[in-house]
């Protein structure tokens, strides 16, 4: 059976804040994206603040993609949305 290489399913722009990415049949891996939304968060000096979080989950065919592999991959997802200016040149 061939497989895809990724779905997208992003419920966050109907308000959804998580969801469970099940993996389609001959699809490699499925990333759900939930709702961005203002959340309390302890800040690196200890304090309190206000950050935007949303809840991204994967789920993953390991024949397919290797689970370290996708863990990178989350991680680089993570910087370049906290910080997207390093898309630009």
């Amino acid at each position: 059976m061939p497989y895809g290489t990724f779905t997208l399913s992003n419920l966050g722009m109907f308000g959804v804040d998580r969801l469970d990415a099940i993996l389609p049949p001959g699809t490699g891996a499925i990333m759900a994206v939930g709702v961005s939304q203002p959340t309390i968060v302890c800040t690196k000096d200890g304090r309190f603040g206000l950050k935007n979080q949303m809840q991204v989950n994967v789920t993953a065919d390991h024949r397919v993609i290797y689970g370290a592999d996708l863990a990178s991959f989350l991680q680089t997802l993570a910087l370049i949305i906290e910080d997207p200016k390093d898309l630009t040149l």
